[in-house]
């Protein structure tokens, strides 16, 4: 008897463990793939400035670019457009371990100096942004807002309420898209991709003319408005949220003029969108003169193929500081209590 009951005893055990049994995998083969990033250096177009000129280092590297050292590898679900996994590859590309699949694939670099990333989590959410320094710069912008509208009647948005952002810098973007990868069982197989990698920027020159009374200009700020306040780049698509940027010009006392060359994510689509420029001249003995322009025209000119922006209108005169300086010396408290004359070119 008792024998009896350890064989069912025995039996009842075996059929539990069957019935519970499931085959777990305790790893899936990755299979190795070998990223090639191609750079593409440069603007695709020629930088024209109305003179001769000796470009900084700093002017040189917004046309030029600069080759980073590293990238990072974005891999995306194909379906819920997920990240599922990072990786980091050198300048010219480099290993990746994936799980067979189907992905998409976008790669940004390394080491930019202006230009931030964020969002990651979701392809479609990934974006290049820049600080935002409305804070310190909007009492400029406030103080000219009612001056354009009384003097261009088409403008149409309160570009006061527009975020003031820095100037952003090359960020250089890959995208592949559907990317397939199959499961090898030789240790030896691989699979290659080979993607370019291009900027997400527009590069303009930007050159004010018939400066007189160059020498005595100590600083130029420039506001560039109705621009893209940030780019996303895990998609084929802007962010179309408006933006001011802020730009520093140089004074030449040679040529008499103002002159920079400035990044930006693009300018903001729409026929109602007007691309100002305001200029504010600090004087050697601190102060300040104010300028606006209306280059809408100029931006959207299809023939503009080499993105270069010219004011050559009335005479611009900065005379020598006397008495501790000319012009007009505003604090951002009392911008709106100021009437101020604006000479538009």
């Amino acid at each position: 008897m008792r024998g009896w009951r350890v064989a069912y005893l025995a039996m009842a055990m075996l059929l539990m463990m069957t019935a519970g049994c499931k085959r777990i995998p305790l790893y899936e083969r990755s299979t190795k793939v070998n990223l090639v990033v191609d750079l593409e250096l440069g603007l695709g177009h020629d930088i024209v400035l109305s003179y001769e000129t000796f470009l900084s280092e700093e002017y040189q590297k917004k046309i030029d670019g600069v080759a980073p050292e590293y990238y990072e590898v974005l891999v995306y679900d194909i379906h819920t457009h997920e990240l599922k996994s990072t990786h980091i590859v050198g300048e010219t590309g480099g290993p990746l371990s994936l799980f067979p699949g189907s992905y998409h694939l976008v790669v940004y670099s390394f080491g930019t100096e202006s230009t931030q990333v964020k969002d990651l989590h979701d392809r479609h959410l990934a974006q290049a942004y820049t600080t935002d320094i409305t804070d310190m710069k909007s009492g400029i912008i406030k103080s000219m807002s009612s001056k354009m509208a009384q003097e261009t009647k088409s403008v149409t948005r309160a570009y006061e309420d527009d975020p003031i952002i820095v100037e952003p810098d090359h960020l250089y973007v890959a995208n592949e898209m559907d990317v397939f990868i199959e499961a090898f069982q030789g240790k030896e197989e691989e699979i290659t991709i080979y993607t370019t990698a291009t900027s997400i920027l527009d590069t303009y020159s930007l050159e004010v003319l018939n400066i007189k009374g160059a020498e005595n200009i100590q600083k130029v700020e420039a506001f560039v408005t109705g621009q893209i306040m940030s780019n996303y780049f895990g998609r084929p698509e802007r962010n179309y949220s408006p933006a001011t940027v802020h730009v520093e010009m140089t004074p030449d006392v040679q040529n008499q003029r103002l002159y920079t060359i400035f990044n930006t994510f693009g300018k903001l689509p729409g026929e109602e969108n007007k691309i100002f420029l305001d200029i504010t001249v600090t004087d050697s003995g601190g102060g300040q003169y104010r300028y606006v322009y209306d280059v809408t025209d100029q931006f959207d000119d299809p023939d503009n193929i080499d993105n270069q922006l010219i004011i050559d209108g009335e005479i611009i005169d900065i005379p020598k500081a006397e008495h501790g300086g000319g012009g007009f010396q505003p604090s951002v408290d009392e911008w709106e209590r100021e009437d101020i004359d604006v000479p538009l070119g």
